[in-house]
């Protein structure tokens, strides 16, 4: 299969998929007690987060991989996203001894994204420089938004509470 299938899968199991089972576990509360954020959000804080920072940090690449082929260390950067996504939940899996929110789709971004590794792996595609470079990508894919969140923490606070 095409690595474009998986990138995409990605990108579909996050936004609804994922963010609906996070928002039912209540996942602004759990980012506070987990020590994520210096500030406990209400859900429509933490969804305009997801919508204006997180989804489109991991679409952008995803795009850039989908109108050119040359950006392929992009597409690898979204597959390594979903695993350290799945790891983040599973890692508090085990440390809270409650299942995290966001673990069972997380589960989904581990199979999608080792199946897409698996299709970027295969002779002929794979690039050690294209491996480091998504590594690399994927891993401020992860850690960018959150650092965003608390920089724009203010403005999106007045936007909830002026609508």
């Amino acid at each position: 299969m095409n690595l474009i299938y998986f990138v995409v899968a990605n990108l579909i199991i996050y936004m609804p998929f994922h963010l609906f089972e996070e928002a039912a576990g209540d996942f602004p509360k759990w980012m506070y007690t987990h020590k994520w954020l210096p500030y406990h959000m209400t859900h429509g804080h933490w969804m305009a987060n997801n919508i204006f920072i997180y989804y489109p940090l991991v679409l952008i690449p995803a795009l850039l991989f989908l109108i050119n082929r040359t950006f392929i260390f992009c597409g690898v950067a979204v597959l390594v996203w979903g695993i350290i996504n799945f790891a983040d939940h599973c890692f508090y899996t085990i440390k809270d001894r409650k299942i995290s929110p966001g673990l069972v789709t997380g589960i989904f971004f581990l199979v999608n994204s080792v199946m897409g590794m698996s299709a970027f792996i295969k002779p002929g595609s794979f690039s050690a420089a294209h491996m480091a470079a998504g590594i690399i990508t994927g891993i401020v894919l992860f850690c960018l938004p959150m650092g965003l969140c608390i920089v724009v923490y203010d403005f999106f606070e007045k936007i909830i509470k002026q609508g």
